[in-house]
């Protein structure tokens, strides 16, 4: 695994979950230590999935894919509110809402060396995980930078004060 010496940006995978949540948390303390910008990252797909309107022989009406957006942006902001609050005068944000599967996206998103990716464990079933795999795990093998996993309660007390 690289080294994260020299990290610049903090990229973490929020979803809303207690494992996202967690993630946020641990990557605000990294962002903080390294002096690096945090990067709060939201992936969304339409409901039933991207395999799903591919089928669909309809185009998605662009006032949907907007409302879908904004449902994103408002689970982002909601949980960068949460563990943010008024504590962030001395970090740089940049969140992004991106369109995609959260291992994709994720990557994308974290392709430097200088890069350091956050994100929360797997809170999906085991059945879930069977499926579709794990994020974290999908994303381990795609990262192109370290990669930091956290579980729930390990970010809650790693930055808890």
């Amino acid at each position: 695994m690289p080294s994260t010496e020299g990290v610049e940006r903090v990229v973490v995978g929020v979803d809303g979950s207690e494992g996202s949540l967690a993630a946020l948390r641990q990557a605000v303390h990294e962002a903080r230590c390294h002096g690096a910008e945090l990067c709060p990252v939201i992936a969304w797909t339409p409901p039933g999935g991207e395999a799903l309107t591919a089928q669909c022989p309809v185009p998605e009406p662009e006032d949907l894919r907007r409302e879908w957006t904004r449902l994103a942006r408002v689970r982002l902001d909601t949980a960068c509110a949460r563990i943010l609050g008024d504590d962030s005068a001395d970090l740089t944000v940049s969140s992004r809402v991106l369109r995609g599967r959260a291992e994709d996206v994720l990557t994308r998103s974290a392709r430097k060396p200088t890069d350091l990716l956050v994100m929360g464990a797997g809170s999906h079933g085991r059945l879930h995980r069977l499926l579709f795999g794990s994020v974290s795990r999908l994303a381990l093998k795609r990262a192109r930078c370290p990669v930091l996993v956290v579980h729930p309660e390990q970010g809650h007390a790693a930055v808890d004060r």
